[in-house]
């Protein structure tokens, strides 16, 4: 019996606006992202795989993909491997 409410990490943004969505049980890439990241970033979505929100740790979009209330010139440091 397969369960579907996992997707909390079935998106991922990173890198130099690249994302991978793994909803559908195949990745498949995101070109929509508009995140610079060369090493920290964090993506989470809700259990059903929907994206809520991603960021590099000095900048936060949410999942329109438009900087959120106050999510930015956060004291987050790139090189860091992660953020959540």
């Amino acid at each position: 019996m397969a369960s579907f409410a996992q997707g909390e990490a079935n998106i991922w943004y990173f890198g130099n606006k690249a994302g991978i969505s793994f909803n559908s049980g195949v990745p498949v890439p995101l070109l929509d992202g508009q995140m610079q990241a060369d090493e920290g970033c964090a993506t989470l979505s809700d259990a059903n795989g929907n994206l809520l929100f991603y960021t590099n740790g000095i900048t936060v979009w949410n999942r329109n993909h438009q900087i959120m209330p106050n999510g930015t010139g956060l004291m987050g440091h790139q090189p860091d491997r992660s953020y959540i």
